[in-house]
């Protein structure tokens, strides 16, 4: 499976700006303690945010349906954005604070720890029914929500027809499980990774997410980090392992990659194994790189293919 050459699906991705601080120490403070961090990486982040970066480096379309502070924008962030391949018509831009994100990345692991502000964030539920009816996309086309209330899959009433959607819900997992599972028959697919899976469901196995199926969803892309990823739906289970050899730099946005990749094949019409396989190498091939949104290329994520197993149906008769 590679990823197309061609530049014809367009892809919408709903969410977060956020202004993000990557710090690489040799480990996590203590209380009142002081570690100094040994490398740092500032630029743009958020689940909506990097997904779209993504997908323009992965060598499609993509939009961005956000809010941005004027503090972005003067440090010539959207620009930065613009200049990454992603469509910024539909970042609404206005005063307040902007979303930061502090990220204390333990070298050598994949342990991190995170402090975070919304700020404007907070005022995009406003804007977003407006935007997917201001979208007027070529065919085929995919609609991403990443870490917004499930709430607000109620806007993709006013979608363009015809557009599949997503969704990954990230920490809204912990902070609204009843309410996650009350709409997830409004999208067309689910990710979650494992331990969000397990703050919804209370277990962190695969096959919790048949509770997902249960309230409504289509289909859940369960994302085990390292150890691969499973795929369930109402007709069967799919599911790929990682092998070794990768070591991580920085596990921040290596689901937004994984996200990325997934609804890319799929769109391109790929086997649901190969999505799947195509899906690990990029959240594979993320972990190399530090920062948030800087996400690999569509060449980086197939050569990294030689790193996931093949797709085992691990359906329960």
């Amino acid at each position: 499976m590679v990823l197309p050459r061609d530049r014809g699906q367009w892809h919408l991705a709903v969410g977060n700006i956020n202004l993000d601080i990557s710090l690489y120490v040799p480990r996590l403070p203590e209380p009142e303690e002081v570690v100094f961090a040994e490398e740092a990486w500032i630029g743009l982040g958020g689940a909506a945010t990097n997904y779209a970066v993504a997908i323009s480096r992965m060598g499609q379309r993509s939009r961005l349906l956000a809010v941005a502070s004027g503090i972005v924008e003067r440090l010539g962030l959207l620009k930065a954005l613009e200049d990454a391949g992603v469509d910024t018509s539909s970042i609404a831009v206005m005063g307040g604070s902007p979303g930061i994100v502090v990220v204390m990345n333990v070298i050598g692991g994949s342990h991190k720890s995170r402090v975070a502000m919304r700020g404007v964030n907070t005022r995009l539920p406003s804007f977003i029914e407006e935007g997917l009816r201001s979208w007027t996309p070529g065919s085929p086309c995919h609609i991403h929500l990443a870490s917004i209330p499930p709430a607000l899959l109620s806007s993709l009433n006013a979608a363009p027809t015809g557009c599949t959607s997503s969704y990954d819900p990230g920490g809204e997992a912990f902070r609204r499980g009843a309410e996650l599972l009350a709409w997830l028959s409004a999208v067309d697919w689910v990710f979650i990774n494992t331990s969000e899976l397990k703050g919804l469901t209370g277990r962190g196995e695969a096959l919790a997410a048949i509770k997902l199926l249960e309230a409504g969803a289509r289909m859940v892309v369960v994302k085990h980090g390292s150890g691969g990823a499973t795929l369930l739906s109402r007709t069967g289970c799919i599911t790929v392992s990682r092998l070794p050899g990768v070591k991580p730099v920085d596990v921040t946005g290596a689901g937004d990659a994984f996200d990325a990749a997934f609804n890319i094949a799929v769109k391109a019409g790929a086997d649901l194994g190969d999505a799947l396989r195509v899906a690990s190498a990029a959240g594979s091939a993320k972990v190399l790189k530090k920062g948030s949104s800087n996400m690999p290329s569509r060449e980086e994520v197939e050569a990294m293919l030689r790193h996931v197993g093949e797709a085992v149906d691990c359906s329960v008769s």
